[in-house]
This record gives structure tokens, sequence and C-alpha cells, in this order.
């Protein structure tokens, strides 16, 4: 959408991005920004990070001028590290040589609630961006566009690019997966009646930020006495999670997820700098889980991301019952809880 106010706003872009939550795990990295092994991950729906962008007439010579708002209030160091990646990425965004930026950016979920919020912010940040590229050359969206932006969040937030599509989306270079790529993730396509309605409820055991960065957890992998083995099991696992949400085993899909979440930390704790992210509330949540799951067979499962919360998935045939479960057997575990479900990729609210 372009305009001409008082303000001298010439373009307006606004995009939600939705966050995702891993099966397969993405843990160490290389270069700029590539990933040690392949990962495979759900798309959210009601976890998301709303961007609102606006072009100015610049009025400094500054290579980026930018006034970066998060829910209202001015953030000067997100603000920086916005303007960085906007400068190493700047041959995408030519008219920043001409226009001022001012972003407003909102999440739909509280900050430190164990949701991948870089994913989601440099996920809408890369989309509202190149739409400016798309407007400003009268050029309609198309599928280049989202390879694009998942590259381009890619450079923001490893697992940003898996976000920019609705369902399953993977990401890095696989030898069994045709058209794999650590530059940008791709749609998983066969998805089994089974899978297709998930639900993913966030139990927030710990709301306090984590002590230790994804980032530092990424670098951590460097020198792990277990990488190159942990990196070839994750390249097999993501191969084998393709095949499984082909065919609709739950008990294969059930095993991998539990299986790689419990790997995820094992690799924390076997770190040459060791770290402990799990809480007595995550431990407690977990057994009562699959204790409930071996009394009931619901196919029900969890997942943890690089923190102390809970992920409980769970196919709609089942929801009743597991979330009659979570509000009761599991209350006791958590402070809160988000209700989420698989969602339909990124939304353009307005251009």
């Amino acid at each position: 959408m372009q305009t001409t106010t008082a303000e001298q706003v010439v373009l307006k872009s606004i995009w939600r991005c939705p966050s995702n939550i891993a099966i397969v795990k993405y843990w160490g990295k290389y270069g700029n920004q590539l990933p040690c092994n392949s990962s495979l991950s759900l798309t959210l729906s009601n976890s998301f990070t709303e961007i609102e962008l606006e072009l100015l007439k610049k009025t400094s010579n500054e290579a980026v001028e930018l006034e970066y708002f998060f829910e209202g209030t001015k953030n000067e160091q997100f603000a920086s590290r916005v303007s960085k990646y906007l400068i190493d990425n700047a041959s995408y965004f030519p008219f920043l040589n001409e226009y001022a930026l001012r972003i407003n950016s909102k999440n739909s979920f509280p900050h430190s609630a164990g949701i991948a919020s870089s994913a989601s912010a440099f996920g809408a940040i890369a989309l509202a961006m190149y739409d400016a590229f798309y407007t400003l050359n009268d050029k309609p969206l198309d599928a280049e566009f989202y390879h694009t932006t998942s590259h381009l969040a890619r450079l923001g937030s490893g697992s940003a690019s898996r976000s920019m599509f609705a369902g399953y989306a993977m990401w890095g270079e696989n030898t069994a997966i045709k058209n794999s790529s650590n530059e940008f993730a791709i749609p998983v396509q066969e998805i089994h009646a089974n899978f297709q309605q998930m639900h993913d409820a966030i139990l927030i055991v710990e709301d306090e930020p984590k002590k230790v960065s994804s980032s530092v957890g990424h670098s951590l992998m460097n020198n792990h006495p277990y990488a190159q083995n942990r990196f070839a099991q994750a390249n097999e696992r993501t191969a084998k999670l393709v095949e499984i949400l082909k065919t609709g085993d739950y008990q294969e899909f059930i095993q991998m997820c539990e299986s790689e979440a419990l790997t995820l930390h094992a690799m924390m704790m076997t770190s040459n700098d060791y770290y402990l992210l799990m809480k007595p509330g995550t431990l407690l949540a977990i057994e009562k889980l699959m204790n409930f799951r071996k009394e009931t067979n619901i196919p029900v499962c969890f997942t943890l991301d690089a923190g102390p919360n809970v992920h409980v998935l769970y196919p709609n045939s089942v929801k009743e019952k597991v979330e009659q479960f979570i509000h009761t057997e599991l209350k006791s575990t958590y402070k809160s809880v988000i209700f989420d479900e698989l969602g339909t990729g990124p939304t353009c609210l307005s251009r």
C-alpha cells in the first residue's frame, strides 16, 4: 500500500509470521547461519509476530535509518541487531538508500514463553522488507518471494527459515530429500490425514529468560564430543520423519518426537561447558504424560525447545481428552498454558 501523509509515509507493509516448533532439532551451526544438520518443524498458528513496516523519506546519510518499537516501546537494542542484519543484506533492499524505516512489532505470546520469538520476528521482518521491494517494483507475490524470504529470514534467525511455510517445513541439506538446502527451507508436501490437524499445547513451566542463549548453545556444538554422530543422526531422522508424515504412523512419530527432545537436552548436558535447562516441572509433566499415554493408548507426545517448557503434541481426534488431562493432571506442573495448532504460514495483512 503506497500512501503520502504529513509524516511522509510512502509505503506500509504489515505481515504476521508464525513461530514453529522443531520435531527434528537444529543444534549447531557454521558460517553465516548455516545448519550442521537438517531439521523438520511444525508451523504454529496462534503464536506469531506481527510487523508493521513504514517507509519514510530519509533524513540522514546513515546506511540504515531505523526506529524499532516493540509493543509500543522503542527498543534500541533490537534496532541495532536489525540494522546490522539489514546492512549485511542490503543488496536485497536497495531502497534503503532512499528511505528511512519505522517498524512496529508485537507478539501474540509472552516474550519469555519458550516460543521462538526471534524466528517469528525475523520471519516477519524479512517478509515485510522484501514485500516493500516487491511493491516498489510492482511485482505480485509469487513462489519465488517465499523462497527468497526463507533465505533472508534464515540470515536473521536460522529456524525462521522454516516459518515461511504452512504445515511442516524442513531446512538443511539432506541427501535423501530432493531440493533440500542449507540456504533456505522447503515445505513438506505429502502429509497423512493423521498429521494434518495437529495441536500444540505449550506448558509454560518457567517464564523467566533462560540463562544460556540459543546462540551460545549452538556454539558449544563446535567442540562437542558427540557432535558428528549427532549431526548424522539428525539427518537420518529428518529423512525418516518425512516418510512417517506420509504414512501416518503415530507410534513412530511419538518415538521420534520424544527422542529428539531428549537428545537436544542431552547435547546441552554433555557439552564441555555443560548446562541444564529442564526444571522439576518439566520432568514431572513428561512423566505424567508418558504414564497417561501408556494407560489410555491416546497418541499424545511431548517435545522441548532449548528451554524448560513442554510442548504437548496431539491430533484433533483426541483434543478433548488431552486438554482435559492438561487442565487437571498436568495443572501442577506449569504456570500457564498456550493452546496452539498447526498453522497456515505467514499472512499479509496490508500491502
